[in-house]
């Protein structure tokens, strides 16, 4: 015989099953609104659950990629931020970022490169 409890349990069960899914759907790279649309919650609802569940949520809006290889030793042999982004394509502060990102120590502003090599 079922009885009210059988059903929360189906129901608590249920709602765990779609936090699972959730949280396996958002760590394989889906966004918080595409979660939303495909669980039939709000954005919000959607996002309170994956905090409850102990996700740590990804950083919103643009992240800088990775730099491209002979970025950072580039600007680590004495090219100035702009001088990388220009040789790179880049933005100065893309550039920048990218540098910071890679665990560089960005030298002092108008203190260009070492004075190795100069008469």
């Amino acid at each position: 015989m079922t009885g009210a409890g059988d059903s929360d349990a189906r129901g608590g069960g249920r709602e765990r099953e779609v936090d699972a899914d959730l949280v396996s759907a958002y760590e394989g790279g889906a966004t918080i609104t595409e979660l939303a649309a495909r669980f039939g919650m709000t954005y919000y609802k959607a996002r309170a659950s994956l905090i409850s569940a102990g996700v740590e949520l990804r950083q919103v809006g643009p992240t800088t990629p990775s730099a491209p290889p002979g970025l950072v030793q580039a600007y680590l042999d004495g090219a100035t931020i702009h001088d990388v982004a220009k040789r790179f394509g880049l933005s100065f502060g893309v550039a920048r970022r990218m540098l910071l990102q890679s665990g560089v120590r960005l030298r002092p502003k108008g203190g260009g490169s070492s004075s190795a090599g100069r008469s």
